[in-house]
């Protein structure tokens, strides 16, 4: 998968990803293109453009079977309150997109602590708040962001591929 820079080439791009990683792990594939989206700036970043990361994934003492290494990189930490403070830390990088996305399923399928969003593999507004409050990332306005996105670009017609 490129770079693409806008919305509709970003997610036809993604879609074939997303779908295989909600087939393979039960993430639904409007989430994983609405955190795609976000983690990624639409592909922008850095670290997606030099690392194919797509979700922000941190480096850590089991790195997974998909990441290739790790690459420095700054980034927000925020508290509950909304104060965010900027720092540098170490994300998972991979070969290809697709290993990314894999990633991104395998991660949150194999980590106890968002097994009650998979309850909600059905409801994808559910999904993303359970893995919000599961601590997927520390904005606090994180699943709203997620829930926004996928309402704008309709991101819910991608779900549940044959």
């Amino acid at each position: 998968m490129s770079a693409p820079s806008l919305p509709a080439q970003f997610i036809k791009a993604a879609v074939g990803p997303a779908q295989a990683s909600e087939r393979e792990y039960g993430v639904p594939t409007s989430v994983a293109l609405a955190q795609a989206i976000l983690e990624s700036n639409w592909a922008q970043s850095e670290l997606t453009r030099e690392g194919n990361a797509y979700f922000g994934i941190k480096c850590g003492k089991d790195n997974g079977k998909y990441a290739t290494g790790c690459l420095k990189k700054p980034t927000s930490e925020c508290q509950p309150d909304g104060t965010c403070t900027k720092v540098i830390d170490s994300f998972r990088t991979y070969a290809t997109a697709t290993d990314s996305f894999r990633d991104h399923g395998l991660f949150l399928a194999s980590n106890d602590r968002y097994a009650k969003a998979f309850l909600y593999s059905a409801n994808p507004d559910q999904f993303s708040r359970e893995i919000a409050l599961a601590g997927y990332a520390t904005d606090p306005g994180y699943a709203d962001k997620l829930i926004a996105l996928m309402t704008k670009f309709n991101l819910y017609q991608y779900n549940n591929p044959k």
